[in-house]
This record gives structure tokens, sequence and C-alpha cells, in this order.
């Protein structure tokens, strides 16, 4: 999430969606038709090209003892998937264990590697889980989707639904984005420019953006709204986004000031028309009058995005924690030079600070003598490659 730190200032802070809450609403889910599989699941084709299919599945469970359990198979062309956990009361939800063909259990603290304290969907991260969590493989490339029957065991639910990607991941990657705009104080043009960056800080990095038509929203109740995904006005919105892509969500502004914008999860749904499906962006707080700053408009895009598809902060505020994968620049608080216990990115400009994902943009003054936040690692552009959504 980014947050304005000072109206007079382009200071920003990108947090997590550790802040959400639930609030109490359901969820809204596709409806589509679903046809039977032979894996104890329901399932349906979102995408189908000529390198890799995308396909949304529903997984049969049962109770045992206090678990929930249930299996599922990725066939020996399995590429991705991401394993998604719902309960409509908007109550914590999580999976104790996910175990792979191996029998390795790639949430327990004990296995070697695992995702225990950082998979939103797992027993040991700190995300709230108000409603929803997930599991995504891989999230860095010491996890793979390995061929064979997963098995899990979870939390009481209403379902699990299983995103699965198959095929090959070809050299060129793309990945299709679906704009929205909400109010009447800017139209779809208007984020021509910034999108136009978004693309580029996509392509520079090995990935290529279909960016779709901008759809304009009309119902003043969206206009602004809730950072939280559980807010029922929020969760209507957000469950108009499109199967098949990342929404953007742009905004007038959000209800809290302040905010810039604000990704559903690390990652958020994929493939499933719900309250997690999309990304949210405030347009007031990119704006000087009625001009949009495009840069940072696209970079903000940039970095939602990311997390949505299961990028986390390179280096978190206080220089302490950084994110799971081994070639991210790390920028450690000693080097905190003016001692305030928040890693710029100036005190961080040769550690990461011009990554997509660092936590927290240029200052002002960086900015003007045209400091950006436009690189991605290697991993970083393979955990996207090799997302269930890209192809």
């Amino acid at each position: 999430m980014k947050i304005k730190l000072n109206i007079f200032h382009t200071a920003l802070i990108l947090l997590s969606m550790s802040l959400l809450f639930g609030s109490g609403c359901s969820k809204k889910e596709s409806s589509s038709a679903v046809t039977s599989t032979t894996d104890n699941s329901t399932s349906t084709d979102i995408s189908d090209d000529t390198t890799s299919t995308f396909a949304v599945s529903e997984i049969t469970q049962s109770i045992e003892g206090v678990y929930y359990t249930g299996s599922f198979s990725v066939p020996s062309n399995g590429v991705s998937f991401l394993l998604s956990i719902f309960k409509d009361s908007n109550a914590n939800v999580e999976f104790y264990s996910l175990t792979a063909p191996d029998g390795t259990d790639i949430l327990s603290s004990t296995s070697t590697p695992n995702l225990y304290n950082d998979a939103s969907g797992s027993l040991g991260s700190n995300v709230p889980k108000a409603g929803y969590s997930n599991v995504l493989v891989p999230q860095s490339p010491s996890f793979s989707a390995k061929a064979g029957t997963w098995t899990f065991k979870a939390k009481s639910n209403d379902r699990v639904k299983l995103a699965l990607r198959t095929g090959t991941v070809p050299s060129s990657t793309t990945i299709v984005v679906q704009p929205y705009i909400t109010g009447t104080t800017w139209q779809a043009a208007d984020l021509s420019a910034a999108l136009s960056i978004m693309s580029s800080i996509y392509s520079s990095n090995g990935i290529s953006l279909t960016i779709n038509s901008t759809i304009s929203i009309s119902d003043t109740q969206y206009a602004e709204v809730s950072r939280t995904f559980t807010n029922s006005t929020t969760s209507a919105l957000v469950s108009q986004g499109v199967n098949g892509a990342v929404n953007l969500f742009f905004i007038k502004d959000f209800s809290s000031s302040g905010i810039l914008g604000i990704a559903a999860g690390m990652p958020g749904s994929m493939g499933i028309a719900n309250s997690w499906n999309g990304v949210l962006i405030g347009l007031m707080a990119h704006a000087s009058g009625s001009t949009l700053n495009s840069q940072l408009l696209g970079e903000t895009a940039a970095h939602e995005m990311g997390h949505q598809l299961g990028l986390f902060h390179t280096t978190e505020m206080g220089g302490t924690v950084f994110d799971i994968l081994t070639d991210t620049p790390e920028c450690s608080n000693s080097r905190d030079n003016d001692g305030d216990g928040k890693m710029s990115a100036e005190e961080c400009e040769d550690y990461g600070g011009g990554n997509v994902m660092f936590w927290t943009a240029w200052s002002s003054s960086s900015r003007s003598a045209g400091k950006k936040q436009e690189t991605l690692s290697s991993y970083q552009q393979k955990v996207l490659k090799y997302s269930p959504i890209a192809k």
C-alpha cells in the first residue's frame, strides 16, 4: 500500500495489505458455469493460448477432526498455482499445511525451504486473513509446482479454490490488465500517460502488458471508497473485476485521506470475481490541482500490481525485514543516516531504492532530479512470469 506522508511532499510509504481488516460483509464470487473433473473438484477454463492454460477449480473437502482436508493434482506440465481459501463471515481463515507430492509441507516452519512466515494463507503469517487468504507456488524460485498430488489441511472454511496454470513458460510473457475509473473529476483519457509508464516499466523488465480499454464506472458510491476490501462498497466495486486480468481500480479518492494505493494481497485473488480480485489507486493523492502526476501514478500502479501478483517489498521501513527473494538488494538499518528509523530511497540508493517494490518512493527533490523506481530483479521477474494469470 502507498501512503502519502505529507501533502506538501511526495515522500511515500508503501505498506503491505496487512492493515486490512474485515468489516462483516459477504463476498461476491463468479457464478460462471463449471464442469466436473476427476480430482475432487469443479473446473472453469479462464484462458487458453498456444503456450499455457489457466483454469479455476473448486476442491471438494472432507472434515477430519478439527481440520478441513483436500487434495488436487498438478500435471507434468504444471507451471504455477494459487490455492485460495474463503470464509463468507469474514472470520480468519488459513491453511495448516500444504504438502507437495514429495512429502514436503511447504507451510511447515521445519521444512527447507518453507513459506511458513510468508504465504498469506499460512498459520505463521501475521497478515490478517479476514475472509480470504492464499498460497502461491512459486512465490520464489525456491519452490515449484511439482507434478503429482498435493494435499492440504485447513481451518473451517466455505470453499477452497485452485487457480492452476499449465503449459510452458515462453521467453516472452504477457499479462492482461483491465483498468477502471470512478468518479467524474477525471476521465479515462487522463490515465493514458500513467498506463503507458506502467507498461514501459514492465516491458523493460521482460513482461508485456496488454492493457484493455479503461472502463468508466459512473455509480457515485464508488467515487470514494474504503481501503478495506471487506467493506461492502469496496467489495461490490472490486467484485466487478474480470476473471482473466489484473484489475486496476482508479478511484477518485479513499474515504481515509493520504493513501495512494493498495493491493488486495500479496498476492491477491486471481481468476475469481470476488472482493480481493483487484487493486485500488486513489487519484486525488496523485494530483496537483486537476493535473495528475503521471510518472508517480504509473509507478504506483506498477508497484501495487506487483503486490497483487505476489511480490513483497524488497526492504521494509525499518530496514530489518526483507523479501524472500535472494537476488533483491537489502538496505539494512545500518544505513539509516538520519536516525529516524525509516529507510529512505536516498539512503538506499545503491541498495534497492530504485526497485519497483521498494517500500517508499524518492523524495520530491530526487524525483525532480529524475530519480525513478522502475527496476525488478531477475527473481522478481520470474515470479511475475510464472504467475498463474500470465501468458
